[in-house]
């Protein structure tokens, strides 16, 4: 009994893939016996333990028993007459394919057994017949039929039309593909039947039962095996097609590879399929399935993997029939190495028993004694990489891998509002994530919507309506090319680590100087040039300004002739210094907006500047300082020697000023916080000027560090602030703090003039005392549709531009772009209207007078504005954001030579 039990056990077992026979003849699938036991009893106990064994293991070999005896009726139940005109050729092979489709290998069904079922159907079948129709069209009809049709007892006889075809429109557009086709000659394209492709080939060319080579298609070979055609056909050659293609469905179901690529669903089927066919005779259809499956594997020589093991009693008897004497079962062992080793030659004769190794059961009746010890039939583990998921996970885990990188680069892209996609899409857009102060920005440059830099709101808005113009531009230049198109790299610091809404309003308002200029200049009433506008962001404070022009801007320069120059350029720190000298060695004209560091125009003969420098802002303070009196001006600024170039020259300067005039002075600076700084207001020093040379965001701690515990504010002394407080004085939230409530402050303004025209420029005329002429004009009438359209633009109040005035930075960009547009105007007059190259443009500046809505500024004399009025404005009380600054002190050119002035230099 364990002899017998083992070999069993050794059948089920299904050979590695890389597993080699001892007679090499075949690596990895082995050929499997048609085990026959002849019993005393029918049916045989011992099919009926063993299929408990076999329900018992875990993981389950998969596995049927079928009673042989009760197939006739179970056809007959599952297959009544209104369901099928005749029953099928093979009752006891329809069983088996029924229990077999039930059964789940894991998670997955064995088989659907789709060839068996579709040559079992088409024989159950007639053709529909119909007027004018033949039977090719017939046959289409018929297999239409059953790729779209599900059987009752939920037995899905195919894969759904529908999976194919999924709605009416689709079905006429493929039906109108067929028909035309047909027409134009290609005739196949009416005769396809989805979702029969893989069993239309196996059928032609897989297989040479029922001779489909008599068929010229497929269609040919279905239509003989229907009703009322295969009354013509041999039966046999039939019945072993329907055997074939119901084990080719279990040879697919366990194919480990699909050509070279592997097949996982095959690797996890590891244990072979038993069948148990109880009580097998002639009468039955028992011994005809047995010689049928022999007959087919001698035939074709395909391995499959089902191991039929039959019983039956021993009258009549199998094994007289064939000739052969069954073994006793402790020989079964020896007796399954004899029949391999025999198997070839028996094969090769088509010997009918070639298949067959017959054993004799000698006992009748069940001992469960006997089972003890016996091998448990369970299926081997499937290897890990086959199992279910395994390499899905895999897949997974690597992909993910791969694309943290990307995951982390989309969150930092979107993080920093960078485009993602931006650079690949557009042209005028290159972008680059880089660290700046240990903040991730987004770098680069972009000329429309795609990239937008920034967080803030209004810078935002503002550069979105720049890019509407330069869209308005270039439709411009397309319908009169005569105008030439001119762009403009405003190149400045547009993002950085922290909310900072004073850097950001005053980075607007330049953008908003610039965009103001390229309306009036984007006019189809005029002939003059047409402005763009290329944005470019150098990170916070300027932190990567070099890198972005090495590795981008300059090769934007390169390759796009219509930039004319620069415009910006923030801040005086190390970087913004390098910008300058690799722009100079280019020839590219630069104007810096708000730079005022002395040594700037010693770095680019090709650098221009509107504000006056730091020699100049020295003497104005000095001259202030004597003008009101002061006994002593102290100088408070941060600690120096860092990148900030600016306040080192600042500071350097105004001492060398203050003592070469014999001022007192004393200069003092702060170690982490203008806190440090001690109140002004504890000793008298109201005769005293208190000079602040630092940044805007420090300038609000620095006022409320003067001023505490101060209980008469007329001993506090006057207090004077650099240019670089602008942004301070615009930015409402800044200022509103309750700890600044009635503190008089003065700063020195680079547009004052501009300042002072008021409330009446925003509202489109500027103030007559200011005297600024048409250029003053046409600025606050274009800046006043400007600040409506932003007031409307629906920003958060926080946003819109709230002070009663225009903004200097505005007033500067405009006028900067302006000098540009004139130099082009110049140079075309010389060149008869060609479009001139940015190195002419240079040659232009140098020669340029240009009275602008800040003033005068006169290259000619000097490539700064030294002669440029350079104003100190007060506001008495810098808690109101509504007061209008005054001027207290003015040195430089006012907008013409007969402006009349006071005592103080300021407008009369």
């Amino acid at each position: 009994m364990r002899d017998l039990l083992g070999v069993i056990h050794g059948l089920c077992d299904r050979p590695g893939f890389f597993y080699r026979s001892k007679t090499e003849e075949v690596v990895g699938d082995q050929p499997l016996p048609l085990l026959y036991l002849e019993s005393e009893a029918s049916p045989t106990p011992f099919l009926h333990a063993l299929e408990h064994k076999l329900d018992e293991g875990r993981p389950a070999i998969p596995h049927a028993y079928v009673d042989v005896s009760a197939v006739r009726a179970e056809v007959d139940k599952r297959w009544p007459p209104e369901a099928r005109e005749t029953q099928p050729l093979l009752p006891l092979l329809d069983v088996l394919s029924h229990r077999l489709s039930e059964v789940h290998v894991g998670s997955e069904r064995l088989t659907r057994f789709d060839h068996y079922r579709l040559v079992d159907w088409l024989t159950s079948k007639r053709l529909p017949r119909k007027p004018g129709r033949d039977d090719r069209a017939s046959v289409i009809e018929l297999l239409r039929q059953w790729t779209g049709k599900s059987g009752e007892d939920g037995e899905a006889l195919n894969r759904a039309v529908d999976a194919f075809i999924p709605n009416l429109v689709t079905r006429l557009g493929l039906g109108l593909v067929a028909w035309v086709g047909s027409k134009a000659g290609f005739r196949w394209l009416g005769k396809r039947v989805p979702g029969l492709a893989r069993e239309s080939k196996w059928f032609m060319r897989g297989q040479n039962f029922a001779l489909p080579n008599h068929s010229i298609e497929f269609l040919g070979f279905a239509e003989r095996l229907t009703l009322g055609r295969r009354e013509s056909e041999n039966t046999e050659q039939i019945k072993l097609l329907l055997v074939h293609a119901f084990l080719e469905d279990l040879r697919i179901s366990y194919r480990r590879r699909r050509r070279f690529v592997p097949r996982r669903a095959g690797f996890r089927r590891t244990a072979y399929i038993p069948v148990l066919l109880d009580g097998v005779t002639k009468e039955n259809g028992g011994w005809e399935l047995l010689e049928l499956i022999n007959d087919v594997r001698n035939e074709t020589g395909e391995l499959d993997p089902l191991l039929v093991i039959a019983a039956s009693s021993v009258q009549p008897a199998l094994s007289q029939r064939l000739g052969t004497t069954p073994v006793a079962p402790d020989e079964t062992a020896d007796a399954l190495a004899t029949w391999r080793e025999e198997l070839p030659r028996k094969r090769q004769m088509l010997a009918p028993d070639a298949r067959y190794l017959m054993i004799r059961l000698p006992f009748p009746s069940e001992d469960k004694k006997k089972w003890k010890g016996a091998p448990a039939f369970t299926a081997a583990p499937a290897r890990w990489l086959a199992k279910s998921r395994r390499l899905e996970a895999i897949i997974a885990a690597v992909v993910l891998v791969l694309l943290v990188p990307g995951f982390v680069a989309v969150q930092n892209n979107v993080k920093a509002n960078c485009s993602i996609v931006g650079s690949a899409i557009s042209p005028g857009v290159s972008t680059r994530l880089m660290e700046v102060a240990g903040n991730v920005e987004c770098l680069g440059y972009s000329d429309n919507s795609s990239q937008v830099f920034g967080s803030n709101e209004r810078l935002r808005w503002t550069q979105q309506a720049v890019f509407a113009q330069n869209g308005e531009a270039e439709r411009l230049h397309d319908s009169e090319p005569a105008r030439p198109l001119v762009s403009l790299l405003y190149f400045s610091s547009l993002t950085h680590k922290d909310s900072n809404p004073d850097a950001d309003h005053s980075r607007a308002e330049e953008l908003e100087g610039m965009l103001l200029k390229q309306r009036q200049q984007n006019d189809r009433s005029s002939s003059g040039p047409l402005l763009r506008v290329v944005v470019a962001n150098g990170g916070g404070k300027m932190g990567r300004a070099d890198d972005v022009l090495s590795g981008m801007l300059i090769p934007l320069l390169e390759k796009d002739p219509s930039i004319i120059g620069v415009v910006g350029l923030d801040r005086s720190v190390e970087q913004t210094q390098k910008v300058i000298s690799a722009l100079g060695s280019l020839g590219v004209p630069t104007i810096g907006t708000t730079l005022t560091e002395a040594s700037l125009p010693k770095l680019s003969t090709t650098y221009f500047q509107l504000i006056p420098g730091n020699v100049r802002q020295a003497d104005l303070v000095r001259r202030y300082a004597q003008h009101v009196g002061a006994t002593k001006v102290t100088i408070r600024h941060p600690r120096l020697g860092g990148t900030d170039v600016y306040l080192d020259n600042l500071v350097n300067e105004l001492g060398k000023e203050l003592a070469g005039q014999k001022v007192p002075y004393e200069a003092h600076e702060w170690v982490n916080s203008p806190q440090e700084v001690p109140s002004q207001c504890v000793e008298d020093h109201s005769s005293e000027l208190v000079f602040f040379a630092g940044r805007e965001e420090h300038f609000g701690e620095f006022l409320q560090a003067v001023g505490k515990d101060c209980y008469d504010k007329n001993r506090l002394p006057r207090i004077l602030a650099d240019d670089a407080i602008i942004r301070f004085i615009a930015q409402k939230a800044s200022r509103t703090r309750d700890s600044l409530a009635g503190m008089r402050v003065s700063y020195v303004s680079m547009a004052g003039l501009v300042v002072l025209a008021g409330k009446s420029c925003v509202e489109g005329r500027p103030d007559q005392k200011v005297r600024g002429g048409l250029p003053l004009d046409a600025f606050c009438a274009g800046y006043s549709r400007l600040a409506q359209e932003i007031q409307d633009s629906g920003l958060p109040p926080e946003d819109r531009p709230a002070k009663p005035w225009p903004g200097e930075h505005m007033a500067v960009a405009y006028d900067a772009a302006g000098l540009f547009l004139d130099a082009v105007g110049n140079a075309q007059a010389r060149l008869y209207g060609r479009a001139p190259h940015r190195g002419a443009i240079g040659g232009e500046l140098r020669e340029l007078e240009y009275f602008g809505a800040t003033g005068r500024t006169n290259f000619k004399a000097s490539r700064v504005g030294e002669t440029r009025n350079f104003t100190i404005l007060e506001i008495a009380n810098i808690h109101d954001f509504e007061q209008q600054p005054t001027c207290v002190f003015l040195t430089g050119d006012l907008y013409g030579p007969d402006s009349p002035r006071q005592d103080n230099g300021c407008p009369a």
